[in-house]
C-alpha cells in the first residue's frame, strides 16, 4: 500500500507545479546552410507550434486522453509534443493527460513503441520529486520482453526514453548505426526528400540531429535542410476556423498524431 502511494507521489505533485519557461533560441548574425533558422522563419515556426498546441489542447477528451484507437500511444505522443513546446496553451491539458497516463502505468504493453512513448511522456512531464526516479524505474522495468523484435525506430525511441527517465540505456547495435548512415546518405543524395506527412519529416530531422550532429552533407557541401523542412511544415499547416492550427490527415486520430509530430518536427529545427 505504501509502495503504491509512493509511486503516485510524482503524479500528485503535478497539480502544484508551474510550467517551465520556454528557452530562448540564439540566432547567429551570419547563417550558414544547415544552421539554426533565421529570425523570420523561426518566428513563423514558433507561431505554428503555439497554434498547434492550442488546437491539440482544445481536442482533449473529458478523461484527459486523446483519440479513439490506441489512445495510450496517441495521448503519450501529444503529451510529449506539448511538453517539448513549452507553450502555456497546452499546460492544463498536459497535466490532465499526464494523470491519465499515470493511471495506465500498471497496464502491461506488448508494443515497445507504445511503452517507449508512455515512458518518454511521463519522463518529460513529471516534476522532479523524491519519488520520480523510483516511479520511472518501475515503469521502465515493465517493458515488453522481446525488445529485439521491435523496429529500429522503436528501439531508438526506447533508448531515448530511458535516458530521459534517468535509466541506463543499452548501446545501439552496430547494424543500426550502419542503417542510419545509409539513410542519411540516401536523404542527402535525393534532397529534397519526397516524404509524406509530418511524422516522416520529424523522423528524418531527428535522425540528422542524433546521428549526424545536425548536419546533412552531400559530399562536403552542407545542405540547408532546416530551412527547407521548416518552410515545408509551415506551408502544410492549416488554420481551424474554431481556433488553432493543425496538419491534415485522413481521419481524426491521424490528424491529432500528424499535428503532434508537426510540433516535434519544428522543434528539431
Amino acid at each position: 500500500m505504501s509502495h503504491a502511494l509512493s509511486i503516485m507521489n510524482p503524479l500528485a505533485m503535478l497539480a502544484c507545479c508551474a510550467a517551465l519557461a520556454q528557452n530562448e533560441l540564439a540566432v547567429s548574425p551570419v547563417r550558414l546552410p544547415g544552421a539554426s533558422l533565421d529570425t523570420s522563419l523561426r518566428n513563423e515556426a514558433d507561431r505554428a507550434v503555439r497554434q498547434s498546441a492550442r488546437w491539440l489542447a482544445a481536442r482533449q477528451q473529458a478523461d484527459g486522453a486523446w483519440g479513439v484507437t490506441n489512445r495510450l500511444r496517441l495521448t503519450a505522443l501529444v503529451v510529449t509534443a506539448l511538453a517539448a513546446s513549452s507553450c502555456p496553451e497546452g499546460d492544463d491539458a498536459r497535466t490532465r493527460a499526464t494523470l491519465w497516463l499515470g493511471g495506465t502505468a500498471a497496464t502491461p504493453l506488448t508494443s515497445l513503441g507504445d511503452h517507449a512513448w508512455r515512458l518518454l511522456a511521463l519522463s518529460v512531464s513529471l516534476p522532479d520529486t523524491p519519488g520520480r526516479h523510483a516511479y520511472l524505474h518501475n515503469l521502465a522495468s515493465r517493458a515488453p520482453s522481446d525488445t529485439a523484435g521491435a523496429s529500429a525506430e522503436d528501439r531508438r525511441l526506447w533508448r531515448e526514453a530511458l535516458l530521459h527517465a534517468g535509466q541506463e540505456a543499452p548501446p545501439a547495435p552496430e547494424v543500426e548505426d550502419e542503417e542510419s548512415r545509409a539513410l542519411l546518405a540516401h536523404a542527402a543524395a535525393a534532397w529534397p526528400p519526397a516524404l509524406d506527412g509530418t511524422r516522416a519529416l520529424w523522423r528524418l530531422a531527428r535522425l540528422i540531429n542524433r546521428s549526424a550532429g545536425g548536419q546533412l552533407l552531400r559530399g562536403q557541401t552542407p545542405l540547408d535542410w532546416r530551412n527547407h523542412m521548416a518552410s515545408r511544415l509551415i506551408t502544410a499547416q492549416k488554420n481551424d476556423p474554431e481556433g488553432g492550427c493543425f496538419w491534415p490527415a485522413a481521419d481524426p486520430d491521424r490528424q491529432l498524431a500528424e499535428t503532434a509530430y508537426g510540433i516535434l518536427g519544428l522543434l528539431e529545427l
